[in-house]
């Protein structure tokens, strides 16, 4: 009796693990479904596999002048090129929210955004396709804030403004550069993630790192930008009435809140502000897009440079 429960057992367990294999095999490279890179983040989230659809879209970069030839449209190893004569000024780089988990499937994300504003600068998309806040370096250990921070780094040698945007999950890695670039806009950034809905979806995360270890370093820099009077500028818009992204700014000390009444408040040279919106979700940026205030708030910012 017993050898037969063992084999229902190990007949179960077996079936299940080629059921998971189909699945996978059938989203890599079969599904044509805009979900599967859904599906595919979700697995790639809990179970830490690596999958070649997603990581093609780790990085695309857009340079201005359209005759640059220097950069592959899509690569997983994000290093810039020294050697590029077609380089503007000014870089943006996004930092894509969690997105890719919880429904949406935009690798370029702002890029529309982006395109309203005649600035002939070139673009840096960035996404996480493991979800880890972009802990996680391309090659899946745990570098990924010595990498992106180095990578931030290396571009403000090479711009004359690096601009870095995010939000939610994404903004949290802005805020985690935010003493490396001229201009850094974070909208309602995760800054400990074991206290958001649906936390378990980060579980790997949060058991590599303290709870904390965003916070903490988010903290290092605001301190960093304040006391030694930088000429960093770092805009974070938080959603006043969401009581969980209210609860995650004030894990921060230190903060110069400021209460949003009108646009032009936002043109700000230099220093850390922290913008209270009259936003009860956690969708600050669709809600000012809807608002139609998004670009011009965007754009004050940018006026600051």
């Amino acid at each position: 009796m017993l050898i037969i429960l063992l084999f229902i057992i190990v007949s179960i367990v077996i079936t299940l693990v080629l059921l998971f294999v189909s699945i996978i095999v059938y989203l890599q490279y079969i599904s044509k479904d805009r979900f599967r890179f859904r599906y595919l983040s979700k697995i790639s989230a809990l179970t830490s596999i690596k999958f070649s659809l997603l990581e093609q879209y780790r990085q695309t970069y857009n340079p201005a002048n359209l005759q640059c030839q220097c950069h592959p449209q899509h690569a997983t190893i994000i290093e810039p090129r020294q050697d590029c004569c077609h380089r503007s000024e000014t870089l943006f780089i996004s930092f894509a929210g969690a997105a890719l988990l919880v429904g949406g499937f935009t690798f370029t994300e702002w890029k529309s955004t982006f395109k309203e504003f005649d600035l002939q600068a070139d673009t840096l998309f960035l996404t996480d396709p493991a979800q880890s806040f972009y802990l996680q370096d391309s090659t899946y250990s745990w570098q990924g804030l010595k990498y992106y921070r180095t990578l931030v780094e290396k571009y403000s040698k090479l711009y004359k403004h690096v601009i870095l945007i995010g939000a939610s999950m994404g903004a949290s890695m802005v805020c985690m550069c935010s003493d490396l670039a001229a201009l850094s806009i974070a909208f309602n950034p995760i800054l400990d993630p074991s206290i958001v809905p649906r936390a378990y979806l980060f579980y790997r995360t949060l058991r590599k790192y303290p709870k904390r270890f965003i916070l903490k370093q988010v903290q290092m820099n605001i301190d960093k930008i304040m006391k030694e009077n930088q000429q960093n500028i770092f805009h974070v818009h938080w959603s006043e009435k969401s009581p969980d992204d209210i609860f995650q700014m004030k894990l921060l000390s230190n903060r110069n809140e400021v209460q949003f009444t009108d646009v032009n408040q936002c043109n700000k040279h230099r220093g850390i502000y922290f913008w209270l919106h009259q936003c009860n979700n956690h969708k600050l940026p669709q809600d000012l897009k809807y608002r139609g205030i998004l670009n011009q708030i965007l754009q004050q910012h940018l006026n600051a440079l």
